[in-house]
């Protein structure tokens, strides 16, 4: 169950680093009591945007701040899992 919340936090970061427009709106949940000193590896799950090229950018920045953390990247059974989904809302005034 810690892991799925772990997640979700770096799916929210995730949205972080992939935002292409500064007047969005990010909001970010987790749970609090959650120690995430006790994970130290992650690895990717997937990665989808409408653009290819930021799939590269997405990675990088993910992982330049999970390494700045101390998290350490495996090719697969980390202790935790990233996916990151581009998700965008147009609305008109």
């Amino acid at each position: 169950m810690k892991l799925q919340r772990a997640v979700f936090v770096l799916m929210g970061m995730m949205l972080l680093f992939a935002c292409k427009s500064s007047a969005q709106q990010v909001k970010t949940d987790y749970d609090r009591s959650t120690n995430f000193a006790q994970y130290k590896t992650y690895s990717w799950e997937q990665v989808k945007t409408k653009d290819t090229l930021d799939v590269d950018r997405i990675k990088a920045a993910v992982n330049a701040a999970l390494a700045a953390k101390g998290w350490t990247q495996v090719d697969s059974g980390g202790d935790v899992s990233v996916i990151a989904v581009e998700m965008t809302h147009d609305s008109r005034p």
